[in-house]
This record gives C-alpha cells, sequence and structure tokens, in this order.
C-alpha cells in the first residue's frame, strides 16, 4: 500500500515537473544548459552587470577555435584563438600580435558559459512571479591561504574559513533559454543577461581581409604588449604609485 506521505510526494514531484520546475540535479534546465555549452559549438551574446563595472562580450567557438570579442572596465579586446595559436587584434590600426596556447578550448567552455561542475549543490527550483523558472546552486570552497614557512592554520572549525556562493539560473518557462545568470558572494550580485546563444550554424575565422594586417611583435618575458600604451592601461603596481 501508498502511504499519504508518498502518495503527497508524487504528486508535488509531478506538479513540479508539469509545471517546468525540476527535483534533481540531472533533470535541471541548467545541467542541460551546460551540457550545450560543451559540445562542440556555441554563440553567446552576454553583459555582465555588477557594483564594480558593466561589461559585454561575445564568444563563439566552433570546434577547437574560439573568438572572444570583449569590453572590459571600458577597454576593448578582440582575440581569436586559432589552430593552437591566439591572436589579439587591433582593428583600428589593423595590427595584430600572437602568441602560442598551451591549453585547450575545453578547458574554458563551462568558465565562459558560466556552467555548472560537480562542486555545485542544487538547491531548487521555482517560477518566479514574471514567469522564468529560476533554479538555484550554492558552491562552497575552502580559501587558498598561503602561510609562511612554520605557520599553520588551525581548521578544527573549518567551517569559519569556506565561503559559500549562490548562483541563480534563469529560463524562459516557454521555450527553456537561458535569460540570465546571478552570481551571489558576500553580499554582492553579478548579473549575467544572455543576450543571445546558439549551438547551430558556428563559425570562426579571421577577418577577410587580415592578409593585409601588420602583426606586432611580443614580448611574452616582458609583457612588452604593443597596444598597452596606445590604450593606456597600467599594471596594479604602476597605477598605485
Amino acid at each position: 500500500l501508498t502511504s499519504k506521505a508518498e502518495t503527497s510526494a508524487a504528486a508535488d514531484e509531478s506538479t513540479a515537473s508539469e509545471a517546468g520546475t525540476a527535483t534533481d540535479l540531472e533533470d535541471t534546465l541548467t545541467a542541460q544548459y551546460t551540457k550545450k555549452i560543451q559540445g562542440e559549438s556555441l554563440a553567446i551574446d552576454m553583459t555582465v552587470a555588477s557594483e564594480y563595472d558593466n561589461s559585454s562580450a561575445v564568444v563563439e567557438i566552433a570546434g577547437g577555435n574560439m573568438h572572444m570579442k570583449m569590453n572590459f572596465m571600458g577597454v576593448d579586446m578582440d582575440i581569436y584563438n586559432i589552430d593552437g595559436v591566439m591572436y589579439t587584434l587591433d582593428s583600428e590600426s589593423k595590427t595584430y600580435y600572437t602568441v602560442d596556447m598551451e591549453e585547450s578550448i575545453d578547458d574554458f567552455k563551462s568558465e565562459i558559459g558560466y556552467g555548472i561542475n560537480d562542486s555545485y549543490k542544487f538547491i531548487s527550483s521555482e517560477t518566479t512571479d514574471d514567469g522564468l523558472i529560476c533554479e538555484t546552486f550554492e558552491s562552497t570552497e575552502d580559501p587558498d591561504i598561503e602561510l609562511e614557512s612554520g605557520v599553520t592554520l588551525d581548521t578544527s572549525d573549518s567551517d569559519d574559513y569556506s565561503f559559500t556562493t549562490t548562483f541563480k539560473y534563469y529560463f524562459n518557462a516557454d521555450t527553456k533559454d537561458i535569460v540570465k545568470i546571478e552570481t551571489i558572494s558576500d553580499g554582492s550580485t553579478t548579473t549575467v543577461t544572455v543576450n543571445s546563444f546558439t549551438t547551430e550554424n558556428v563559425e570562426v575565422k579571421l577577418p577577410d581581409d587580415f592578409d593585409s594586417w601588420t602583426e606586432q611583435s611580443f614580448d611574452k618575458d616582458t609583457e612588452d604588449i604593443p597596444y598597452d600604451a596606445e590604450l593606456g592601461v597600467e599594471s596594479g603596481a604602476e597605477s598605485a604609485e
């Protein structure tokens, strides 16, 4: 015989499924979204807003190649990774420099698309007042504290040293498309608005007139980046002086 409690739980799960909300991590729209961004191709247009700055990024990945066009803290960046070589372009001067890349594009996919991983704990799924499906996750990490030689840290009460970040993924209830992602950490919220996202018909290639562009030299050891002076970018050490 089925108890009233089991019947009620089954009814609640059925209702949640009909409403488009999940009860297990594997069933979440966020898990499905993460699988998509880990596929062969994707194109995502994002706007990132926080209390410190607003930025934007368009990321295109096709096979092992990637293109990122970003505006971060007022600085425009246009970067390609083609066949293991990173090209940083300055479209105004039609110049570029290259650096060999050791990392695989796969290493960046989840980070770029803000996907989840095994460290995320599924908390809840609910429908918001404006009709979006909101899936909430938490990730708890221990801070990476570097201690001087001979110094030890009392970890008997390790919970005091860990910190938890809350992630809220919002989806269109009808199309199940990702709409925005909120990251809440230490009382600060960063909102990623997904302006568009697709995994179809994505192509990554350098500009059609790239053969006429001029390559600049780049000293990797001294970080002598040619266009830094033109953009007026200072390192943290320089700006602090």
